[in-house]
């Protein structure tokens, strides 16, 4: 009985011994945690803070569902023209990827870093997209040397938007709390993303917690983007309607304006007029 007795104190013991932070999750929060995308939308500033076990560097992705279906064309010389040699449909590739540290990536493993899919060169983005070709006869799965040709391409398009972006130190850390503020660019896909915080310890991930935010139109936005999915024919309506008034209207602003550069006097051809 009393070997017993020792043996649960002992446990006892070991438990209290245990630094009990390694077992926590990282708490996140958001805000604001809906991102409102009207007719004056310019982007939008995200601020993400939370606490993480003590010690712990922060690592943060955001990212939105890589469900989108996009395509791409390469161009060749045919005879003496150029022209789209090759069209392809690019899939499980995300349009927001963004990568934000509380200290440089080169401290973190590389394999943890592409485990993670927090390295520069996004490999993470290489190793899920898969790239088709149309064909004569139907959809043709690239190789994935061919592949990697156009995924690269499409993530240089997305980093010239600030759609995938990495920004090191960028991550304040006092103790447990972290916090930083995401920048969302004006054209940031529309559907719910997802912020995932890491707490990395002596190149180790200690834990790993995520935390939603919607992106979605509002106003007059979300009604052409309604019309424009569900009713194509009165878009399509709309569309010549509106380039029709802003040509006439264009056109008598410059009339207006010239009839100020000459004084008022009448321009233009005048059928009665004798030689």
């Amino acid at each position: 009985m009393k070997k017993h007795i020792y043996l649960l104190i002992g446990l006892f013991l070991f438990l209290l011994s245990v630094n009990p932070v390694w077992a926590q999750d990282a708490n996140i929060s958001v805000s604001p945690g809906e991102v409102d995308i009207g007719l004056s939308f310019k982007g939008a500033d995200l601020a993400v803070s939370g606490k993480v076990p003590s010690g712990s560097d922060v690592y943060i992705k955001v990212a939105s569902p890589n469900d989108s279906v996009l395509q791409l064309s390469k161009k060749g010389k045919v005879s003496i023209f150029w022209m789209n040699v090759e069209n392809t449909n690019v899939t499980n590739v995300p349009k927001l990827y963004q990568v934000m540290t509380s200290n440089p990536l080169s401290q973190m493993p590389l394999d943890l870093q592409k485990q993670l899919g927090l390295d520069q060169g996004f490999s993470q983005i290489y190793s899920v997209g898969k790239v088709t070709k149309h064909t004569e006869i139907g959809s043709e799965a690239l190789s994935e040397e061919e592949s990697e040709n156009y995924i690269k391409s499409l993530i240089d398009i997305y980093k010239k938007s600030s759609l995938y972006l990495v920004k090191e130190n960028v991550v304040n850390v006092e103790g447990q709390n972290f916090n930083t503020t995401v920048k969302l660019p004006p054209n940031i896909p529309q559907e719910e993303c997802k912020i995932t915080v890491y707490a990395v310890k002596n190149g180790k991930l200690i834990t790993s917690s995520s935390i939603p935010f919607k992106v979605s139109s509002v106003g007059l936005v979300k009604w052409l983007n309604m019309e424009a999915i569900y009713n194509g024919p009165m878009y399509g309506y709309m569309a010549v309607l509106i380039a029709l008034a802003c040509g006439i209207a264009i056109a008598l602003i410059f009339n207006y304006i010239d009839s100020i550069l000459s004084g008022g006097a009448k321009t233009g051809f005048d059928p009665g007029a004798s030689h």
